[in-house]
């Protein structure tokens, strides 16, 4: 560690090495940085133990769920191996020790229904005349349409937007890639038409927001999320799912799962369709796409019928 020999030090390297090569890292990052702090403060020096990490883990607030704490080892564990270089002796407490520490949620999947409930009810958002309820329109449904995470939605410049070849470029996302996405022509006649009242009075510079606001800022985050939960309560909406109401970024997986179950229906062979959706998706693993048809119950009746034909043929492809 050269000098700096605190954990806090550790911990800042690592983080600066795993980003440079593409990952985030966000949320464990804040979380790996609470580990250094409390092993620091309690003056600690050498290894790392396991006691030190599931002591962490557990007790690092006053009320730390199961699913927590063994989240909490799952960031940790990858750290400790990092930081064996520096102390051969540091310890990695064993995979499960703490139970699962991760467990994907089944999201609520949006009805054709509900999607066109959605944008009446942003096209009716005031003022009535100005621009705002045609851009909630406009982004909600492109995201619906697209399958584009909000943040993605939401850093699309006028220049990303190419409606003469029908295609959006969503530019280092995620995991700092950028990808090229074809859109259905339905979606470049709604985008059309609300480019069209957007230059009339925005930017229509190349650099300027695709979504704005009346001053010609990009929309904030936290403003989109706000719009959507005003909304909600009107739309007599009831969640399935495992979340207590339907979310924004639902409309993502319901993209994901019509798509599958276009594919499905038209026969095309989901194991090459599923590399598909991964790219327009922008996934960092086909794992992440593989889920939705593990993990969704709507496409739970695919993994019955393809077992069924598996055990038929006594397992020949």
């Amino acid at each position: 560690m050269s000098g700096d020999r605190s954990l806090m030090a550790a911990v800042r390297l690592y983080l600066a090495e795993r980003r440079a090569l593409g990952y985030e890292l966000a949320a464990p990052g804040t979380e790996l940085m609470r580990f250094a702090r409390y092993a620091d403060a309690r003056g600690h020096h050498g290894p790392l133990t396991s006691e030190l990490i599931v002591g962490w883990a557990r007790e690092h607030v006053k009320r730390t769920t199961e699913v927590t704490a063994a989240r909490r080892l799952e960031i940790v564990r990858p750290f400790a191996a990092y930081y064996r270089q520096f102390e051969p002796a540091t310890e990695i407490p064993p995979v499960g020790v703490l139970g699962r520490g991760h467990r994907r949620l089944v999201p609520h999947i949006y009805s054709d229904e509900e999607v066109v409930q959605l944008l009446q009810a942003a096209s009716r958002l005031t003022p009535r005349n100005a621009l705002r309820p045609l851009t909630y329109r406009a982004l909600f449904g492109l995201i619906a349409a697209a399958g584009l995470r909000l943040s993605e939605a939401l850093n699309l410049t006028n220049g990303d937007v190419d409606l003469a070849a029908g295609s959006i470029t969503v530019r280092q996302t995620k995991f700092r890639k950028s990808r090229c996405l074809p859109l259905h022509s339905s979606v470049v006649q709604a985008l059309s038409g609300y480019r069209q009242a957007r230059d009339r009075r925005l930017d229509t510079r190349p650099d300027a927001p695709f979504f704005a606001s009346s001053s010609g800022a990009a929309l904030p985050k936290g403003t989109v999320d706000n719009v959507f939960r005003r909304l909600r309560p009107h739309l007599g909406w009831h969640a399935r799912g495992d979340y207590p109401l339907p979310r924004l970024h639902d409309l993502r997986h319901t993209f994901a799962v019509r798509r599958l179950q276009r594919w499905r229906e038209e026969g095309q062979p989901i194991d090459q369709a599923m590399f598909w959706l991964c790219t327009y998706l922008g996934h960092a693993k086909i794992s992440d796409t593989y889920w939705y048809i593990t993990g969704i119950p709507e496409l739970m009746d695919t993994v019955g019928a393809r077992f069924e034909r598996f055990t038929a043929t006594g397992g020949a492809s």
